[in-house]
């Protein structure tokens, strides 16, 4: 019988196959091992398990082994009883007899069971739990590099160490130290050399500093640095005051209280006691809120009479100006909703670009505006929807009075509050403390403080010939918070056309002394260059130049800076009267604006009439940047408050949006005028989404920033690098910069 004429036992097949069968397999499989094929060893119970099948009902269910048959396994070297038995006492007949030198070398040897690829498909794959077994070299031919099986890992070779020895040499080797913690110590021990140098080092010291070859005093007394707590960004709520007060009740008020309930309101969330007269009058004034006032009874007079003095009262007055203010909601709304904030371009779009574009959204112009010059505009600091606006005149026109007007942006079509003047005004500013209180500079010389919760015309001071003696036009008048010495009230300072700078105290006299004057620069300054006169002999009509610009410091108080108009930055000191510290000549020619960085109070910016904006460092005569575009005056220039690389300026009738983040050579955006006329004044809303210009005509234009860059969170940060990165080609002068302090 042929080993073939017998199937696998892992085939299905109908028929059961005999142990018999299994027998001659195995005895198949033991003439392979002679060809010299490297055969495994199993047990013979397991084998005539495997050739044992489970037919039911014509359908071999014999089970599966649990190991796969294309996997090996790990076997411990460890063998059985039920395999010694089946292993050794087996009958020539299964020829799975083995020598005892074969013995030796199966309990010698460990290894992993592997099916050889030169089986036949139809041999036994057999499996077995047994942990030894005989490994033997297959017969390969000379000429053939066979690769070993992946199946194959022998744990011990056995080559080595067949006998075991007497000595075995073990080389141990030291790794690479890591250190995790390290704490050196600090002290020594006086008895070691360490600690005899650590000892004279000490006694140098106290020689040094206490000691008789101390060179100077030191002072030794305990002191406290303040500790400041600071946020990078929030916002904080102060708690509002309370107080206790007192009520004496008896039985009968309380009696009195609850019987009359008619007597009690509520009012956030409280329940108030009236008495019968405060409750009478209550009612009375709610009804006449809602009534127009009675006309005074006069004699025969007709219905337009009546009107017009009805029309002069003030409850009148409000109740048209808020329905004034209705019906211009339907023609602003969208801007307003703008203007406030409510509508936002989604930051996420996908056709989001920054084009630092401007969208006019109103214009503030009326009838009496028209050919009147805007002097100056300022927004209240309290409330962003008002907007003071000074109007001059020209020289030449008839109009030779000035016009102050209350701009709300409720109603952009008419002024909320209107004041004539018989001279043309020159500057204004409000009060921070005062909110309702505006100061105003005149052409004559004269400063005046008015109320504008009142419609008419309510003058808290004015200065008097007898306590001023200034008779040229105010060109700048600002509140400075006082000092110790004005009771730290808010005080009034002003710069006018004879280089004389004035401190109004806000008295009953409101008396102004004399704290600065200037004089024109001789000689060479430090700055940038003047252009040289063709004139041989110039002679000055006066020695003071004008003071254009006058700012306060933002940091320290006694010092503010004046701006010439010869171009020239004065330094000045209100403890050093009639005398600056020091100058620098910014411009060539005169300075119409100086304006501190918001975020980093170490640089300012300066325009003039010799076409640029220029940034400085507090501390260098030499400017940062240079930014210019057309042969033409700068007339105004200011930072962004919400941005610390965008500047605003005009030039003629052309509005320039610079960033100096992206580029300083050209602006990011250039917008010309509705009208096209000549711009005088630019300023940033306090929020900085709006944009605020006014020109010679007498128009207020507001525009909306539209395609800005998201603002960054380290605003200092990113304008300083700015700054750095455009002095790449100046090395000496970023060396210089870098020198000033800590911000650079």
């Amino acid at each position: 019988m042929k080993t073939n004429d017998f199937e696998s036992p892992y085939r299905t097949s109908s028929r059961i196959p005999s142990v018999s069968s299994s027998k001659i397999k195995l005895s198949a499989f033991g003439r392979a091992r002679k060809i010299g094929c490297e055969r495994n060893v199993a047990s013979v119970l397991l084998q005539q398990r495997q050739a044992l099948r489970v037919v039911h009902e014509n359908v071999d269910v014999t089970p599966k082994p649990l190991i796969h048959t294309a996997f090996s396994v790990i076997d411990e070297n460890q063998t059985t009883a039920l395999e010694n038995t089946g292993l050794f006492q087996t009958g020539s007949g299964s020829q799975l007899m083995a020598s005892p030198s074969r013995i030796s070398g199966l309990r010698a040897s460990s290894s992993i069971l592997f099916r050889s690829s030169s089986m036949p498909s139809d041999d036994l794959q057999m499996e077995s739990l047994l942990s030894t077994q005989v490994c033997e070299s297959l017969l390969v031919e000379e000429d053939e590099d066979v690769a070993p099986s992946p199946f194959f890992l022998p744990s011990d070779d056995l080559t080595i160490f067949a006998d075991r020895p007497e000595t075995v040499t073990i080389t141990l080797k030291e790794t690479q130290t890591y250190f995790i913690f390290e704490m050196p110590q600090m002290t020594e021990d006086l008895r070691t050399p360490e600690g005899q140098i650590v000892q004279q080092e000490n006694k140098n010291y106290e020689y040094v500093t206490v000691g008789p070859g101390s060179n100077r005093k030191l002072l030794d007394a305990e002191t406290q640095t303040i500790r400041v707590l600071t946020k990078s960004r929030g916002t904080y709520l102060g708690i509002r005051p309370r107080r206790n007060q007192g009520v004496f009740v008896n039985n009968w008020v309380i009696h009195d209280t609850y019987a009359a309930p008619e007597l009690m309101t509520e009012k956030n969330g409280r329940m108030i006691v009236h008495t019968k007269e405060s409750m009478s009058r209550m009612r009375e004034a709610q009804e006449l809120q809602y009534k127009l006032p009675e006309s005074e009874a006069i004699p025969d007079a007709s219905s337009e009479e009546q009107l017009s003095r009805i029309c002069r009262q003030t409850r009148f007055l409000d109740a048209a100006c808020v329905m004034e203010r209705i019906i211009a909601n339907n023609v602003f709304v969208m801007a307003q909703k703008r203007f406030t904030g409510l509508t936002k371009r989604d930051p996420c779009a996908l056709d989001l670009e920054f084009d630092y574009r401007l969208d006019l959204l109103w214009t503030y112009a009326c009838e009496m505006t028209r050919d009147r010059p805007v002097a100056a505009f300022r927004c209240s600091p309290t409330n962003a929807h008002l907007l003071a606006v000074a109007y001059g005149a020209k020289t030449g026109s008839d109009k030779t009075n000035g016009l102050l007007l209350i701009w709300c942006a409720k109603n952009p079509s008419q002024p909320g509050r209107e004041y004539m003047f018989d001279s043309p005004l020159s500057d204004i500013d409000w009060s921070k403390e005062r909110p309702n209180l505006l100061a105003i500079g005149f052409y004559d010389g004269s400063v005046k403080v008015i109320d504008v919760s009142t419609k008419e015309l309510n003058i808290i001071r004015q200065s008097r010939r007898e306590t001023s003696v200034a008779c040229s036009p105010h060109w700048q008048v600002q509140w400075w918070s006082g000092d110790e010495q004005f009771d730290f009230q808010e005080q009034i300072y002003t710069s006018d056309q004879d280089g004389r700078i004035y401190c109004y105290r806000f008295g009953e006299d409101f008396f102004a002394t004399e704290i600065m004057r200037l004089y024109r620069v001789e000689g060479k300054v430090a700055g940038v260059s003047r252009t040289d006169h063709c004139v041989a002999y110039d002679v000055p009509i006066s020695r003071q130049p004008g003071a254009l610009v006058l700012r306060r410091h933002p940091t320290i108080s006694n010092i503010y800076f004046v701006g010439s108009d010869e171009g020239c930055v004065y330094r000045c000191s209100t403890n050093y009267l009639r005398q600056h510290v020091d100058s620098f000549l910014a411009h060539d020619g005169p300075i119409y604006s100086l304006e501190f960085s918001p975020f980093c109070r170490k640089l300012f910016l300066t325009c003039g009439a010799d076409w640029c904006t220029r940034i400085w460092a507090e501390g260098l005569t030499e400017p940062l940047i240079i930014l210019s575009t057309a042969m033409a005056c700068v007339r105004s220039a200011c930072w962004s408050p919400t941005c610390s690389t965008i500047i605003a300026s005009i030039v003629n009738d052309q509005i320039c949006v610079w960033d100096i983040r992206r580029k300083i050579h050209i602006p990011s955006s250039v917008t010309i005028s509705t009208n096209g006329t000549r711009l005088v004044a630019v300023e940033f809303t306090a929020n900085g989404n709006q944009l605020v210009v006014a020109d010679i005509e007498g128009v207020i234009y507001v525009y909306n920033l539209e395609g800005m860059p998201f603002p960054p969170y380290n605003q200092a940060k990113v304008l300083i690098e700015s700054i750095q990165k455009a002095l790449v080609t100046k090395p000496g002068l970023l060396r210089k910069l870098k020198k000033l302090g800590p911000s650079f």
